[in-house]
């Protein structure tokens, strides 16, 4: 299927929803609870419970459990077809509902914080037919079921997702554009980090790899080695219950002519894999296209050395992509490219659509190529050179 320019309009231009008013928030947890109620029905139980924090940012379309150590001791949800519940410590009960919950119909359900929640959970299914999306004493699992469903975004959801993409494009171009020859990665990942937390956005992975470091590590963090000629930075965030992720790169004076050899043909497979992300696409094919892309590079082992997309949302990885994967490419679905090539990276995420891709990362003030594919122009970010 061919695609147009207008497939990859950046962010900005779509219609946006109010994150900050509780009614698209509200309407949008009130959807959930019908779709909740219609699982039960297909597996005739009387309740949900639910376990999995990812899960729980899903269906409190973004509620998150801060600064809460202990897996066993984590907020959980209960779920009838009519009704919902939350599941608490006495120590964050307050908290919880007035950061995250507040006005989305949810009850409280309490445990002493020093009884751990085991025993609640206990009570709640006594003597009903209980669903899980974790295992659980004799609840019947139904995690598969429930992924699946908050793999599609919903129209909250996908505006809360653009509003996301561009706090962390924004980050990784404004740090970009405003590092110094002499700092250390480390120096840097701290006003990336800066950047992300200061907008509310917490990130969940930074990689800030000087100089060629990436040629050794493609999926790697930061040192205290300092930045000489040029940096990589790769960062994922997460907010609003949502994990996004996107790469720039940056060189003090023109590049060397190896990294913009590796960085041309990045780009040029990360375009490939966009132009095959449609509804009902599959995987493998994508990346197949991509392989050979690599091959008439020079960098036919390339692939092999780094993973090159996944499906994300909720989860950081909801499900990674490889030459085996046999899930289609749905409507509605987030997905992140990242091609690499030696020490570049191409990476950005897109929204999948029946239009075609849309980025959720789009560039701000940032050097563009234009590569052309099939008669379609993909644009993706080239090296800021400073």
């Amino acid at each position: 299927m061919a695609v147009t320019q207008e497939t990859l309009a950046p962010a900005s231009s779509l219609p946006e929803l109010s994150l900050t008013g509780p009614l698209d928030r509200r309407s949008d947890v009130d959807a959930k609870q019908a779709l909740v109620a219609a699982v039960l029905r297909d597996v005739s139980c009387d309740g949900l419970l639910v376990l999995n924090q990812d899960n729980l940012a899903w269906l409190t379309s973004g509620g998150v459990a801060r600064g809460v150590l202990d897996p066993n001791s984590v907020p959980a949800l209960y779920f009838t077809a009519e009704s919902r519940w939350a599941l608490c410590a006495n120590v964050d009960s307050q908290r919880l509902f007035d950061e995250e919950l507040d006005g989305l119909g949810f009850q409280l359900k309490e445990w002493p914080w020093h009884w751990g929640r085991a025993q609640l959970l206990t009570d709640l299914c006594q003597g009903r037919s209980v669903a899980s999306d974790e295992p659980f004493s004799t609840c019947r699992p139904v995690g598969d079921i429930l992924w699946r469903k908050r793999c599609s975004l919903t129209e909250y959801e996908k505006a809360c997702y653009r509003a996301l993409g561009q706090v962390l494009s924004h980050a990784l171009e404004a740090t970009a554009r405003t590092l110094s020859q002499g700092e250390t990665e480390r120096e840097v990942a701290g006003q990336l980090a800066h950047r992300l937390l200061h907008r509310g956005a917490y990130p969940t992975m930074l990689m800030i790899a000087a100089d060629g470091r990436s040629r050794q590590y493609r999926q790697g963090s930061f040192t205290a080695m300092p930045i000489k000629n040029c940096c990589l930075l790769v960062a994922a965030a997460k907010k609003y219950g949502l994990c996004v992720m996107a790469s720039r790169a940056v060189c003090f004076g023109p590049p060397d002519a190896e990294l913009k050899k590796e960085h041309d043909a990045a780009c040029r497979v990360s375009a490939t894999y966009i132009a095959g992300s449609w509804p009902d696409s599959m995987p493998r094919q994508v990346l197949n296209t991509g392989r050979r892309v690599y091959q008439v590079s020079d960098f036919e082992h390339e692939w092999q050395n780094a993973p090159q997309g996944h499906v994300t949302g909720r989860a950081a990885v909801e499900l990674l992509i490889t030459p085996q994967t046999e899930d289609l490419l749905q409507n509605g679905w987030a997905v992140t490219w990242n091609a690499t090539v030696g020490a570049a990276s191409s990476c950005d995420t897109f929204l999948i659509t029946d239009e075609g891709p849309r980025t959720l990362t789009p560039h701000e003030n940032w050097p563009l190529k234009r590569i052309r594919i099939q008669g379609a122009d993909f644009v993706r970010p080239d090296i800021l050179v400073r």
